[in-house]
Order: C-alpha cells, then structure tokens, then sequence
C-alpha cells in the first residue's frame, strides 16, 4: 500500500468514527445518554468539551422543545389521530375538552349544500348533513360540544345547531 493509500485509508476511518459518534446520542436512551453527557466533563479542551455537550445534550433539548397538544387541539379529531399526533411529540396524553369555542372567520358552502366552517384557533368543521338553518355570518361566536356516540355539534348563539365533523 502507498502512502497516499494510507492516508486515503484514514480519512475513510475518521469519517466513520465522526458518523458513528454523530449517531450514538440518537440511539442511548436512559442511563447511557446521562453517562456520556457526564462523560463530557472530563474533557480537559474547553472546545472540545463544549463541543461534547452540545452533541450530547441535544436530543434532550429538541424533546423538551416539542409542544403538547392541548386540549382545544384534540377536540373533534379520533382517538387514533390523537394518539399518532402525541406519540410523534413524544408526548402523555392530557385530559380532553369537552367542548370548544371560538369566532367565525370563514363560512364556504360546499357543492353538496353542506357548509364548512373555519374558526378563529384554526380548526374546521363539516356539516354533517344540508337540512340545517343555522344562519351564521363570519364573526359570529359558536361553541363545539361534544353530542351522543362520539359525535360533535356546532351551536350558534341563537340556540340553532347542527352536527358537524371535523376536517382539520
């Protein structure tokens, strides 16, 4: 082997060290992840160590960054959605809302007569079905509550309702 092999050869190795050093803190969890985060206070290099604890503690910050899902947030969509949403924030699950409130900001009648209405925190809501006069104009305020066997109804404040799903 020539020396300009070898010299290849070890840039290939320090690459592959690099890699898998970049990757262990994605793959320890627990008691791992805590010892070589201590293990990062032996550096004597301020750079170096710095260095360490950055990459060591990094997986705990972007996990404590994650919001949780509030309650507002899962009413209306299944248990399934809620489930997959807050397993991907790596999150426990909180108690759920019971009803939730808010203003009109867009009203848009859908080709089969059914209206679907988007609220001021940013969900949107489909009417189940086209028999209903709700008579609501943008900027009125509406509650969601929950109705018999896992459905919802949007109630105006005249008292009129109708059961809606939620889209988004």
């Amino acid at each position: 082997m020539s020396q300009g092999e070898g010299k290849g050869a070890r840039w290939w190795i320090a690459c592959a060290v690099g890699a898998l050093l970049t990757a262990a803190p994605t793959v320890m969890f627990g008691a791992d992840r805590d010892a070589a985060l201590l293990a990062c206070r032996t550096i004597a290099d301020d750079a170096a160590r710095l260095a360490c604890f950055d990459r060591e503690s990094a997986p705990l910050a972007t996990h404590a960054a994650a919001p949780a899902l509030s309650p507002e947030q899962k009413f209306g969509l299944g248990a399934a959605v809620v489930a997959d949403k807050e397993a991907e924030l790596g999150r426990p699950r909180e108690s759920e809302a019971t009803a939730v409130e808010g203003r009109l900001v867009a009203i848009t009648a859908g080709a089969d007569g059914r209206f679907v209405f988007t609220l001021d925190n940013g969900q949107v809501w489909r009417q189940l079905s086209a028999d209903s006069d709700l008579l609501l104009a943008v900027g009125a305020h509406v509650t969601v509550v929950r109705g018999a066997l896992g459905s919802f109804v949007l109630r105006s404040p005249s008292t009129r309702s109708c059961k809606v799903t939620r889209i988004r």
